[in-house]
């Protein structure tokens, strides 16, 4: 995997290397180790900054969302079962977002 291009987005490095079958991203947050990534293969090094940069955002709001519950909801008086439930329907809804915009 050769790295072909590498952008600072909103906060997140993309980074798209050229494999066999064409260019895949990896995005990652400053304070982060992980990365994110579609495991997908896009034609030219721009689908595949594109597909990053969507990503990123994406990601990016599950991290705001979730820690807006985690944070000032919870002097809402949230109870555990529905603060677990609201995650996982941020969580459902970003990765048929991902899956639709792929």
């Amino acid at each position: 995997m050769d790295l072909m291009s590498e952008e600072f987005y909103h906060g997140w490095m993309i980074q798209v290397a050229q494999e066999q079958m064409g260019y895949s991203f990896q995005c990652f947050m400053a304070e982060q180790q992980n990365a994110v990534t579609d495991a997908q293969s896009y034609l030219t090094v721009e689908q595949a900054l594109c597909a990053g940069r969507l990503r990123a955002d994406l990601e990016s709001v599950r991290l705001s969302l979730t820690t807006f519950l985690r944070g000032k909801l919870q002097f809402l008086w949230l109870n555990s079962d529905e603060r677990n439930a609201l995650e996982h329907s941020i969580a459902q809804y970003i990765d048929a977002a991902k899956h639709q915009l792929s």
